[in-house]
């Protein structure tokens, strides 16, 4: 039934329960119910329940609902005769908006339904619908005395209580200790809770001295600004979803770890007051919360993956997506067989979806938010940043252009993997079998005689440890194929430094960047702090060590850091390495381990 029929039915007994007569049955009532079965009742639904149900009766007298069932308001009831009085009569004691929303509403609808001998689904006015079937049954309960017809309304009297199911959100409360969860995933919902009044289903009376409804009984509608920026609106009847509920200790624990990710620059508190804090606590609580929320309308192959609800915001491959066995095109390299809901226990059934109440999260912190980031060369990405006094560039220099270029490299039929922006790093073998596919960016110096400089911003950045690598191409890749045929080799190598620069506690880059030194294994290094290539002639990862970042930048409109490459080439080496680089992408893999032990040394001297 549409909501325009409900309205006009519902208008129409309003009406007819107006005449001074207050016939109890009239062509009105026959219009929509099965005149054999339809009894009348001379009272109002109120009366009728404390004649046919009066234990449900008193329950409702406890908590004053009574007034409103014996108004001129039309309501369809189903009255238990068979259900735990007592309990409810001590809670209505303490909580009687408890007893109302959950219990009576979860028994009224706000227009006039009567048993037809067809299956119907009910919105009642606790938010939940349930069927009224064709064999007599409502929900789990059976009808024992249908159609009786009152003056503002209809009864049904049914064997037994109808539960009220929580909803996935109303669930996330339930399990919410105002006491002592300070921190936990409902105590940073609720300041985002941005419920409104449904007017249509609920009621008013006359109007105030402005010309405003008063509303004796509202219904509200719920609504949660931060759900719904996550697409996880969990508080909507007529939805489906997955939900991990993490205990308010290994919420308060995800929310630690992700609090030492987000030390903001000091400068933020400069710009406002209280901005740092503010902050971290907001990204933390984010953190903390991502990967929760599974659409099952978004999941139709669980025997493979889940993603998550963050996924279907981003689309951020494959970050957000957990598989419980490995799918038929394999898994991506940074990814691994992580089955979370077979480590979440027995569901908890809800009325919009499935719940899981866990005392540790299915997911590591670095699966969850902690992430690689893979920071692919572009001319965007350059940092072009120029003097305000002579408008020079300061950390790209001596670059004549910039492009980025497409091409196919060798592929080998051995020893094959993966890096970390999806193009292939083979290893040599004799056997030669085709070609394959990449993106690289191409720097070239202003002349075959200077030494460029090229530096990229590396936004969203967390204040973490992190392994550095820097993916680069050979030089001759540029040259692309002929026919398929391999192109004209160029042996040359790259040489260079390698610098991190950081904004300071005043917002600016400082005067120099922080070099890094090369590790002593996993790259051909030579003294001096140089990073340098030998001839290679496939794509290349260079690891370039360890950093912690001492701030976060995540979420900001401006970078904090940039990562700088100074080609480092004598006229004596030229032969040797290129001052022209083809950058792929630069890598930052998350240490969560040298993370913590980092945190722990700067608490202690401060």
């Amino acid at each position: 039934m549409n909501n325009n029929i409900k309205n006009t039915l519902r208008m129409g007994i309003i009406a007819a329960a107006g005449a001074a007569a207050m016939i109890s049955c009239s062509d009105t009532w026959d219009d929509h119910y099965d005149a054999a079965s339809v009894r009348s009742f001379d009272g109002t639904t109120m009366q009728a329940i404390e004649t046919n149900a009066p234990a449900f009766a008193e329950v409702i007298k406890a908590v004053g609902y009574n007034r409103e069932l014996s108004s001129d308001n039309v309501y369809t009831i189903w009255a238990p005769v068979s259900f735990n009085k007592d309990s409810l009569l001590t809670l209505a004691r303490t909580d009687s908006a408890a007893v109302v929303d959950k219990f009576i509403k979860n028994h009224i609808a706000r227009y006039t339904v009567s048993q037809n001998g067809t299956n119907q689904e009910v919105a009642l006015m606790s938010s939940k619908n349930t069927m009224m079937t064709s064999d007599g049954m409502f929900g789990s309960a059976k009808i024992k005395t249908p159609n009786l017809s009152c003056s503002n309304g209809v009864l049904h009297v049914i064997d037994a209580n109808i539960n009220y199911q929580n909803n996935i959100f109303e669930q996330i409360e339930a399990l919410y200790n105002p006491a002592s969860d300070s921190i936990s995933l409902y105590s940073f919902l609720k300041i985002w809770n941005a419920d409104s009044l449904d007017e249509s289903r609920s009621v008013s009376r006359g109007k105030d001295d402005n010309g405003y409804d008063i509303w004796v009984d509202s219904v509200t509608i719920r609504n949660n600004t931060v759900l719904k920026n996550v697409d996880a609106l969990v508080y909507e009847e007529d939805s489906s979803y997955i939900a991990i509920i993490p205990s308010a200790k290994a919420y308060d624990e995800r929310y630690n770890i992700a609090k030492k990710l987000l030390v903001f620059n000091p400068h933020e508190d400069a710009i406002s007051t209280g901005a740092c804090d503010s902050l971290q606590k907001y990204y933390a609580n984010m953190f903390a919360m991502t990967d929760l929320f599974f659409n099952k309308n978004a999941n139709e192959h669980w025997e493979d993956s889940l993603k998550s609800t963050n996924y279907e915001m981003s689309f951020d491959w494959p970050n957000h997506i957990y598989y419980s066995k490995v799918p038929r095109n394999g898994l991506h390299p940074d990814k691994q067989v992580n089955d979370i809901l077979a480590k979440c226990g027995t569901p908890i059934y809800c009325s919009n979806g499935d719940a899981y109440a866990v005392d540790e999260y299915p997911m590591s912190a670095i699966e969850q938010f902690f992430k690689k980031r893979t920071i692919t060369a572009t001319s965007r990405s350059i940092d072009n940043s120029t003097s305000s006094k002579d408008n020079t560039p300061l950390y790209t220099k001596n670059v004549g252009s910039t492009t980025m270029m497409s091409g196919t490299i060798y592929d080998y039929a051995t020893d094959t993997i993966w890096n970390e922006d999806q193009t292939e790093i083979v290893k040599v073998d004799s056997t030669y079998i085709g070609t394959r596919n990449f993106r690289f960016l191409d720097v070239v110096p202003t002349s075959s005689s200077t030494n460029p400089s090229i530096a990229f911003q590396i936004p969203n950045t967390l204040s973490g440890t992190y392994d550095l690598y820097l993916v680069t191409c050979p030089i001759w890749a540029k040259t692309g194929f002929n026919n398929g045929e391999k192109p004209e080799n160029d042996p040359r190598g790259y040489r260079f430094y390698t610098y991190i620069w950081e904004r300071g506690e005043n917002g600016e880059y400082p005067s120099s960047g922080v070099r890094l030194v090369p590790p002593e294994e996993g790259a051909e290094l030579s003294e001096g702090n140089y990073y340098q290539t030998g001839y290679t002639n496939k794509i290349d990862t260079l690891y370039l060590g360890e950093y912690t970042f001492s701030n976060a930048y995540y979420g900001r409109n401006e970078e904090g850091v940039l990562i700088q490459f100074q080609t480092q080439v004598s006229s004596k080496l030229a032969s040797t390495y290129s001052r022209e680089m083809l950058i792929t992408s630069i890598i930052l893999r998350p240490k969560l381990e040298a993370t913590d032990e980092t945190a722990a040394t700067e608490a202690k001297r401060k």
